[in-house]
């Protein structure tokens, strides 16, 4: 038996577990008073609309251009159930197949010296209980919350400053997808709330019991195997199988548990939260080994001149990717402003210990073609984001929406405390942009409606301030009655400093939006809800 299979089998029957114990406060009433089924079907198809394999780094004679990329069908189920007044249980999950294109074939064999499987609609295939949780409310103020469940914090809707209590799946469409509750690795934890009316304010603690969780759920997982959403050049190339996912490392172990706390509350109309949080670094840092000998075969040990993460040999043949723990001090707060007729949003969050890879003297910088190979260094970081929502009254006039349209910008920073040049902080591993003291990016969201909100255009855009690039995202989306939904999309990458053969794949300029080069396509999703 696989060990994910194990793991899965462990944890369901911990899940299994957790549910037992909780069963005896739900014997005061032998049947559920209400219980509600329902969910939704989709299918969603994206076409390339570039030629994602130009300037691919394993070449490629193909051009892609004009072929499918996505045909994934889901199946959503939710349960929400009321025991009695006290108990409440709710389930939700999803089954997905994601269809083997001629596209995702040509990446296979594109890969096929280099991969260590050759099925990624398997890969990208999934079955899973997404959330399972129980709620006990044995007074008003009070409600505990025990299972798989996802917990939201902070104010933003694209890059996340406050919201890393989870993980998230950008695998099989990174960055895209609109719908964080999709993306999210959900956690089974405890989670309790207790209101204070006396201070207009109430206190949440969390805890997630490392040991009662899969190893994955930590961090953001990207398509580090070569897929369709591999950064540009690399589709078609593996690297988990000389440098594998290692969750069991001291400071960076997945079994460990975690914990927040959050207060949140209403001072003079403005709503406000201050919180703490335990977690793990969002995004994944590679430890690369100090001896390249088992790489080239070599007899005699072969320094490399890399630092590995804990001073331990890495358990790959080059590496390992890690997710290091981190702190979290996080505030927000939003309000609305009668002189902009706007709601102004903002949150910050003091995260102590961030990862980044850094370094481009190491052999593993010259034979993986990058930097960040040298080892991984610890900064303490500030994010922060300012967003300001407001209507825009002129609109029905100018543009015949049937109601003022939606307006939304949003400014996100990132700065890195005594930030050294010199430390050659890279943005992420094999790419050449280092990382500046302060990086910003900014991003606009316009909404209109037609015909009672059945027909919704939008535009969503963004611009990289300090690295450059950007994207521009318009979309429609239709109602049909009351069951049937249809989105059409096409999503446009500005691009800036993409790696090609001409700059020996190592391009000083490649940031963010240079990763999504060639990468623009039309993307169509059908819903029946039911």
């Amino acid at each position: 038996m696989s060990k994910r299979r194990k793991s899965i089998r462990r944890n369901a029957g911990r899940m299994a577990s957790l549910l037992a114990a909780l069963a005896p406060l739900c014997v005061t009433t032998a049947h559920a008073e209400d219980t509600k089924v329902y969910g939704d079907v989709s299918a969603a198809f994206s076409w390339n609309t570039q030629n994602t394999l130009k300037d691919n780094l394993l070449g490629s004679n193909v051009d892609t251009k004009g072929k499918l990329s996505m045909a994934r069908f889901t199946l959503k189920l939710n349960v929400d159930s009321t025991i009695n007044d006290s108990i409440s249980w709710a389930g939700k999950f999803r089954l997905v197949k994601d269809a083997s294109t001629s596209y995702m074939r040509q990446l296979e064999k594109l890969g096929a010296d280099t991969a260590g499987h050759n099925d990624l609609s398997r890969w990208y295939s999934e079955g899973e209980i997404r959330e399972l949780y129980v709620d006990y409310k044995p007074t008003s103020d009070v409600l505990l919350r025990v299972g798989k469940q996802q917990v939201v914090w902070g104010e933003s809707d694209f890059f996340q400053a406050m919201d890393m209590v989870h993980g998230y799946d950008f695998t099989w469409r990174s960055f895209l997808e609109p719908a964080n509750e999709d993306l999210r690795k959900p956690s089974v934890m405890a989670n309790l709330t207790v209101q204070i009316p006396e201070l207009n304010g109430k206190i949440q603690a969390l805890v997630r019991p490392g040991s009662w969780n899969r190893d994955d759920t930590i961090g953001n997982t990207f398509d580090l195997r070569g897929g369709r959403w591999a950064n540009q050049p690399l589709k078609g190339i593996d690297f988990l199988t000389i440098t594998p996912y290692n969750y069991r490392v001291e400071g960076a172990d997945a079994q460990k548990d975690t914990w927040g706390l959050r207060w949140s509350g209403i001072a003079n109309e403005i709503n406000y939260s201050l919180s703490y949080l335990k977690t793990f670094n969002p995004v994944p840092v590679l430890s690369m080994s100090s001896d390249a000998g088992p790489l080239f075969g070599a007899p005699v040990v072969v320094p490399t001149g890399a630092v590995p993460f804990d001073g331990r040999a890495p358990s790959g043949i080059a590496g390992e990717v890690l997710y290091p723990e981190i702190s979290l001090f996080g505030l927000t707060a939003s309000g609305y402003s009668e002189w902009a007729d706007a709601v102004f949003s903002g949150e910050a969050a003091f995260i102590r210990d961030f990862a980044y890879n850094h370094g481009q003297t190491s052999l593993w910088s010259a034979v993986l073609g990058g930097p960040g190979y040298d080892g991984v260094k610890r900064k303490n970081v500030v994010r922060s984001m300012l967003r300001m929502d407001k209507t825009l009254g002129f609109t029905q006039s100018l543009l015949g929406t049937e109601k003022p349209a939606f307006f939304s910008v949003q400014l996100f920073d990132t700065w890195i405390r005594d930030f050294k040049s010199d430390e050659d902080l890279v943005q992420l591993v094999g790419f050449g942009q280092r990382s500046k003291e302060h990086s910003s990016l900014i991003t606009f969201i316009f909404e209109g409606s037609y015909s009672n909100g059945t027909v919704v255009p939008s535009i969503v855009a963004g611009r990289d301030l300090s690295y450059g690039g950007g994207f521009i995202v318009p979309s429609v989306s239709f109602q049909f009655g009351k069951d049937w939904r249809l989105k059409l999309e096409y999503d446009h990458f500005l691009t800036r400093g993409e790696r090609t053969p001409a700059n020996n794949n190592v391009e000083s300029n490649t940031g963010l939006f240079g990763y999504f080069a060639n990468n623009n396509q039309f993307y169509a999703k059908v819903t029946y809800q039911f």
